[in-house]
Formats: structure tokens, C-alpha cells, sequence
């Protein structure tokens, strides 16, 4: 990816497509998604397998070529029950020691307790 700030556009066997973003947060570093867009509905369960598979394919490829260590990454997907916002996605984090990955869990815990007490955006449905 020669320039970050613009996105890659991959079909998946279904004709449908995600797009792999770059997104730039201050509190998470060398942070990307593999987005499914909302103009397509919900994608099938093979659609979701195959994101995954390109997620840790581009995972392995960023971390090699942003950390120089192509193992050197965290995924997380966002089904609808545990999403925050709408469209299903991917999320790659791009980590270079045990504290970067203590960071991230800690920076995600903080989100999710905010989501959980109503002071932060959620859609997602609510299970008992």
C-alpha cells in the first residue's frame, strides 16, 4: 500500500466486495479495517470466512512490511451483536510487543464500558 489514506477494493467470490482502510486514531497506531459495505446487507457466512482469511492476509502483509515482523498483529471481527457501528468489518491492529497489545485491550475495554453504561453509540441489539 503505497499510500495508507486510500483504500483497496478486493471481490469476493460472490461478486460482492470489501475494502481495506487505513484508519488513523491517536490512542490506536498502525490501525486498519476490512469493511463489508452497508450498501450490500448483511454478507453470508462464506463472505465472512473469506474476509477473515483476507484479513490475516493482509495482516501478515502489512505487519511485515509496517513492523518487520509479518506475526506481529491482532484481529477482531465485529459481528452485529458486538459491533458498535453499522456494516460488518475487520479489525487489524498492527502490534510490536506484549505492551502495545496490553494498550489496545485496555484502550477497547475502556470503549466497551463506555458503550455499556449508554455513554457511547451502539446499535448493536440487546441479548440476555
Amino acid at each position: 500500500m503505497s499510500d495508507p489514506d486510500l483504500y483497496n477494493q478486493f471481490e469476493l467470490s460472490s461478486g460482492n466486495y470489501c475494502r481495506l482502510l487505513r484508519i488513523r486514531k491517536d490512542f490506536i497506531p498502525n490501525y486498519y479495517i476490512l469493511a463489508f459495505p452497508k450498501t450490500q446487507g448483511e454478507p453470508s457466512p462464506q463472505e465472512v470466512s473469506e474476509m477473515l482469511k483476507l484479513g490475516t492476509f493482509h495482516a501478515q502483509k502489512l505487519a511485515k512490511e509496517v513492523i518487520g515482523d509479518s506475526e506481529a498483529f491482532t484481529i477482531l471481527y465485529s459481528g452485529y451483536s458486538a459491533r458498535r457501528e453499522k456494516g460488518w468489518h475487520v479489525h487489524i491492529v498492527l502490534l510490536g510487543n506484549r505492551w502495545k497489545k496490553a494498550w489496545l485491550y485496555m484502550i477497547l475495554s475502556g470503549k466497551n464500558i463506555a458503550q455499556a453504561f449508554g455513554l457511547r453509540k451502539d446499535d448493536a441489539p440487546r441479548i440476555k
